[in-house]
């Protein structure tokens, strides 16, 4: 199997939150669920009234399935196909998923559970995607942890005392910066853990619990 989000092959599953064609490139406007997605899925399970946010969510599954198991679940993202598209399969299904259009989780106080699947290809500005919405999805920067870099930053403005994020990394992401970013999250005395691991060819997935200090 190729590594994911290496090329444009069709999504797993295909979904009605895959979005129709945009005008420019005839590629759905929101980037299609991978292994990566359904590697982060399992840990949208939760008690019921946890408060849960799913963070530059694209198709929204794990908000989806946090709504479906009776979370107060909200789904962020900053392409408004998405948004849009995802609200309405929640309407559809009466799920009380709210979605907002916000940069990674400002404004939005804080939760029990954090699920993000950040872009995370190592990206130079001369390989950027020239479909907005897909480069939007794809773009970790030069070492492929600007974003995670920027989530993690901000983890402490938007856990409750006992809670976790669960994130996906990727083998191709700069080891040097995602060991910067671990090392910056535990000096307080936070915790990380993997909880979840997927081999593809030529790239390991894993989802990094990050847990809160008991101070």
């Amino acid at each position: 199997m190729e590594p994911i989000r290496s090329h444009r092959a069709p999504a797993l599953h295909p979904s009605p939150a895959d979005g129709r064609p945009n005008g420019r490139s005839g590629l759905p406007a929101v980037y299609p669920a991978r292994e990566d997605t359904f590697l982060l899925l399992p840990f949208a399970t939760v008690a019921r009234g946890s408060r849960v946010i799913e963070v530059g969510a694209g198709t929204g599954l794990a908000a989806l399935a946090a709504a479906r198991g009776g979370a107060r679940a909200v789904a962020t993202d900053l392409n408004p196909h998405a948004l849009r598209l995802l609200r309405q399969r929640a309407r559809s299904e009466n799920l009380p998923l709210e979605v907002v259009r916000t940069d990674l989780a400002r404004g939005l106080g804080r939760f029990d559970r954090l699920l993000a699947n950040p872009p995370y290809l190592p990206t130079r500005p001369e390989e950027r995607d020239p479909d907005p919405w897909h480069n939007l999805a794809l773009d970790g920067g030069p070492d492929g942890c600007r974003v995670l870099g920027r989530l993690v930053d901000q983890l402490d403005e938007h856990l409750t005392a006992d809670g976790a994020a669960y994130v996906v990394v990727s083998s191709l992401q700069d080891p040097h910066a995602l060991a910067a970013i671990r090392t910056s999250w535990e000096a307080s005395g936070n915790r990380t853990m993997v909880v979840a691991v997927r081999e593809l060819e030529g790239e390991r997935l894993e989802v990094w619990r990050f847990g809160r200090s008991q101070r």
